[in-house]
């Protein structure tokens, strides 16, 4: 039974092929090979360097003049060369469209529009009220690279746009790197970017009309940043256990694994841990002590706090359906307070609920009191769920800490169960700072790194995690053969960027071709997304075509946690939708009468979306 009522869908589908036909050909290739450094091992080089030349606090002060004289010849090469690379088939004049406010300063970034001998040219082009003012050069036909937005991590990432020298060639794109990088034209209305929102071109000058563009990732603005590197965290570690955090990275129904962070003078981690029984009290002689792994974070960006430890501990043959309680700390003869309970999921069909969130990101303050109206709401929630984009900058630490610090406790009493989102994917040391902060499940696709895809089983119900920051064709036959070897009734799947999106301006037509049969031909209930900021549940849909029932398609959802909003797309296949409010999502399992019942409530506890689906 399904309790909205429905009206007749009409078929829409964004064909990535015309999109193609239209303005140029991209190869899937992932990057041209070249054997220079790469950028990232060339900003940390020149990061350890000023660190060592001069005092922390000195390094913040620095100008990019100062900075730009402090770097070699084969420095300056490749960060002028080596952030973007496309290989084209005839001669090209390439425009590099930047940021005006860089104009209004001496020495120019980016620097390496001086050092290359590009021209300014009197052409602009509008984002908004951004403009964008356009410097040219002439390329033969081949590889070009062109380099980083900024030393300065100032302003926005400049635009590119492509005119061939010979009016008669169309120019083609090959081995574009980054990948995912799209492929436009130059024209009032179309996206400027990549992967963003607001980003639509409002004007362009009559000479840059056509040409075809280049959207590259906004986000990659602050790539070379090296000044102010250092940033100072709110809430630094002490000896006391804190940011404890539940996840599952073996069988939920017999093992829980805990995570601490401390100073790092607390040298090691134990746990100990009981079944709750009658009491609240951790009995230290009737417990089971664990030793953590103890591991030393190093994030050398946290001016205030560059070392902390990161404790993990994995209990095992645990009871199914049970509750524990647990403290945690250096040594045994410190332990006795209770940090936080958990229940094993059940070896039996059980009714069961939990929460999903889109993404936090930003306005941690409000989304803490978001999650602590959830725990008051529904305190029987059995773990949580978040779409990706935990936070706005994965590398930096200060950021997490903001996250873990509102999240208070609600982690120590339900389990989370993180999604990477494309805030996630930048880069601390030369690794995602996620996979340092969480231990997760290692049983997704070997295309993949480990923990960035994975499945669990609850009850009676399938969980399935995609990383849809990798590219979607790579983890399709994992997650074919995953949802093939299920017979749990209840199938949901959750991960980052929309297969039908809410932002009027995004699409994520890829993952909807590749990962759509997928969910159709095993019958996914439901799919749990987030990326676009605003809420949109779907009527059910299948072969992309709304349906009569949730017997018969799947329903998408769309949500926000945090306070970052976007606009709100007019689409035929939403069947609830509205911006500018943060939710969290209930799911209950009832057994009997197998129902599901699904509510979004805002801020101040209104249901303001609702669903039952009875198998």
């Amino acid at each position: 039974m399904y309790t909205n009522s429905f009206k007749y869908f009409r078929k829409i589908f964004t064909c990535f092929t015309v999109l193609i036909a239209l303005f140029c050909i991209v190869a899937p290739t992932d990057l041209i090979a070249h054997e220079s450094p790469s950028v990232y091992d060339v900003v940390t080089n020149i990061r350890a360097r000023l660190s060592n030349t001069f005092p922390l606090e000195e390094v913040n002060k620095l100008s990019v003049e100062q900075i730009a004289g402090q770097l070699t010849a084969e420095e300056r090469d490749v960060l002028g060369s080596g952030h973007i690379r496309f290989e084209v088939n005839v001669p090209v004049r390439v425009y590099v469209l930047i940021d005006h406010d860089f104009t209004k300063k001496i020495p120019l970034e980016p620097f390496w529009i001086d050092d290359r001998a590009f021209s300014k040219t009197a052409y602009t082009v509008y984002c908004g009220l951004d403009k964008y003012v356009a410097y040219s050069k002439e390329f033969s036909a081949g590889v070009i690279g062109l380099g980083v937005n900024s030393l300065s991590g100032a302003h926005h990432h400049y635009l590119v746009a492509l005119e061939p020298i010979n009016s008669s060639d169309t120019v083609v794109l090959l081995n574009v790197y980054p990948a995912y990088q799209t492929v436009g034209k130059l024209e009032v209305g179309e996206d400027a970017f990549t992967d963003t929102e607001p980003d639509a071109i409002t004007a362009v000058s009559s000479e840059l009309k056509g040409l075809t563009l280049l959207r590259v990732d906004p986000w990659r603005h602050r790539d070379a940043r090296l000044t102010s590197i250092y940033s100072e965290t709110k809430y630094p570690a002490t000896e006391k256990p804190d940011q404890i955090v539940l996840t599952w990275s073996d069988d939920p129904r017999t093992s829980q694994t805990i995570q601490w962070r401390t100073a790092t003078i607390a040298k090691a981690g134990v746990v100990a841990y009981m079944k709750k029984e009658k009491t609240d009290k951790m009995d230290m002689a009737a417990a089971t002590v664990l030793k953590a792994d103890t591991r030393e974070l190093y994030t050398p960006r946290v001016l205030n706090e560059q070392r902390i430890n990161r404790h993990t501990a994995t209990l095992t043959g645990l009871t199914p359906g049970t509750e524990y309680i647990f403290s945690v700390g250096e040594k045994e003869d410190n332990l006795g307070d209770i940090a936080g309970t958990f229940t094993t999921a059940p070896d039996t069909v059980q009714p069961f609920s939990f929460i999903y969130m889109g993404d936090p990101q930003v306005g941690f303050e409000q989304w803490g009191k978001l999650v602590q109206r959830a725990e008051r709401e529904r305190p029987d929630a059995a773990f949580c769920i978040i779409a990706g984009d935990l936070v706005n900058r994965g590398a930096d630490r200060n950021d997490w800490d903001d996250f873990f610090f509102n999240a208070d406790t609600y982690f120590t009493r339900r389990p989370i169960i993180p999604v990477l989102g494309n805030h996630e994917y930048h880069l601390s040391n030369g690794t995602l700072l996620y996979n340092d902060l969480f231990t997760l499940l290692k049983n997704g696709p070997d295309t993949v790194p480990p923990q960035h895809a994975y499945s669990f089983e609850y009850s009676n119900a399938l969980f399935i995690v995609l990383d849809s920051n990798k590219e979607p064709a790579v983890q399709t036959a994992w997650l074919d053969e995953t949802l093939g070897n299920s017979d749990a009734t209840w199938k949901f799947v959750s991960f980052h960027h929309p297969i039908y999106s809410s932002s009027p301006r995004r699409d994520n037509p890829v993952h909807r071709a590749e990962w759509l049969p997928v969910f159709d031909k095993h019958h996914v209930d439901m799919v749990l997304q987030g990326h676009d900021h605003a809420y949109l549940r779907t009527w059910p849909m299948k072969n992309n075509k709304q349906v009569e029932s949730p017997a018969e398609g799947t329903l998408y959802v769309v949500s926000v946690s945090g306070t970052k909003m976007y606009d709100m797309g007019a689409f035929d296949y939403a069947a609830a939708a509205f911006a500018d409010t943060s939710t969290y999502q209930a799911i209950d399992i009832q057994i009997n009468g197998n129902r599901l019942v699904y509510k979004a409530h805002d801020g101040n506890g209104n249901c303001v979306d609702e669903i039952i689906i009875e198998k």
